[in-house]
């Protein structure tokens, strides 16, 4: 660990603690961030980007690097524009970039290979529901620089004004746990994409595929996570290549065939069912046509897998209590899966609440969080295990015993 002290907001404002090999910086903004940064600023705090100017990485110097190139990523979380201007100066390889009002950002010569900005159904920095945020904003001016642009949170708040020329596209949706299904907003000027990526929760609302169709130059595609209607994807009917990953249903899934040009297909951690039935499809396409080295479908998983390693409702808590209680949830999980008797699963259950017991302040809203995982745990065991059946009274039973919350 070496200490820095960095002019940010102002001469000697701030001294960090940055470990050797760290590679990012991360800024963010008190009262609104969750989670661990480097530094905290105010949301509307002017940042001085020139201050990194003098960090070098490795055995660089500074006649080659005048501008410095460390860190290599950054997450920022503010309203600060400045480092679009400072990256025409100095290339930023990665910059997660959190907004917290309406504005417009031109980005045409911000020299930034991988741009990801997060935004979040709110205004004036207060969070509101998405049905309230419409005054929220976000219009961009893309330019020719970026190569890969990810638009994240609250999808309909964005509007792409101008394209001059079209980067990669991800987009990652962050809706409510109440959304049945997430869709894409119609981002005209992006008509002519012709590669992009979904990237979903698996185990969030599904993401409807039917909002692709306006992407009909589309040649390449990954998705990632939960989706629903993938039937329309026979529609693109250009695609060459399909990625498909952490898909817990490929329910509707066109076949291969559909596409007469597609080379490339690949299925990673999928649905197990229909995973083997792809995988037989892939083999038989492979004797009619050339595929790519890249092609393969491996991984397929059982429903159940997705449910115990995404489904685990500990997500809104915080962070370092939640990996304590997600921890504990896989390990209670990994036991039952072994239980012979009833008394193994109970054993397994109630060191798993015992653990939740001594984490700190549980909340009634966290309370019930706690008692839909051991319900989670019981609908996984009915799964898993034939011979042990325990009734739903008795999984209440045991968790109103054991637990001191």
């Amino acid at each position: 660990m070496k200490e820095y002290i960095i002019s940010l907001t102002g001469k000697d404002s701030h001294r960090v603690m940055i470990p050797a090999g760290q590679g990012s910086f991360s800024i963010g903004t008190k009262g609104l961030s969750e989670g661990e940064y480097d530094v905290w600023v105010e949301p509307d705090s002017v940042i001085n980007w020139d201050a990194f100017n003098e960090f070098l990485t490795g055995y660089s110097n500074k006649e080659d690097c005048p501008y410095g190139n460390w860190p290599r990523w950054f997450y920022y979380s503010g309203n600060d524009t400045g480092f679009i201007e400072w990256s025409k100066r100095r290339e930023i390889e990665q910059f997660q970039w959190f907004p917290h009002t309406s504005m417009r950002v031109d980005l045409t010569d911000a020299n930034i290979t991988h741009l990801c900005i997060y935004v979040q159904p709110h205004a004036q920095g207060k969070k509101l529901p998405a049905s309230t945020a419409t005054d929220y904003k976000f219009e961009i001016i893309v330019g020719g620089t970026i190569r890969k642009l990810t638009l994240a949170g609250a999808l309909e708040n964005f509007e792409i004004i101008k394209c001059d020329k079209m980067p990669y596209m991800e987009f990652t949706p962050d809706y409510p746990k109440e959304n049945i299904v997430c869709q894409l907003p119609v981002f005209p000027v992006l008509a002519q994409a012709s590669a992009l990526c979904i990237y979903n929760s698996p185990a969030k609302a599904a993401f409807d595929c039917e909002s692709l169709l306006q992407f009909q130059h589309l040649r390449d595609i990954s998705l990632y996570g939960n989706m629903t209607n993938l039937n329309a994807l026979a529609k693109l009917e250009q695609l060459e290549g399909i990625a498909l990953r952490y898909v817990p249903s490929l329910e509707g899934m066109p076949a291969l065939h559909s596409w007469e040009g597609l080379t490339s297909l690949i299925g990673y951690n999928i649905e197990e069912t229909a995973g083997k039935a792809l995988r037989a499809e892939l083999r038989q396409m492979k004797k009619e046509r050339q595929m790519t080295e890249y092609s393969g479908v491996s991984q397929l998983r059982k429903r159940v897998w997705f449910e115990t390693e995404y489904g685990i409702p500990f997500s809104e808590w915080e962070e370092k209590i939640a990996k304590k209680a997600t921890r504990a949830y896989k390990s209670c999980f990994k036991q039952i899966k072994k239980s012979q008797t009833e008394g193994e699963v109970q054993a397994a259950v109630t060191e798993f609440i015992q653990k939740i017991n001594r984490l700190d302040g549980i909340e009634t809203t966290e309370r019930e969080d706690v008692f839909t995982a051991v319900l989670q745990l019981k609908e996984g065991l009915d799964k898993e295990c034939l011979s042990v059946k325990i009734s739903p009274e008795k999984w209440e039973q045991w968790f109103d015993e054991i637990r001191e919350f």
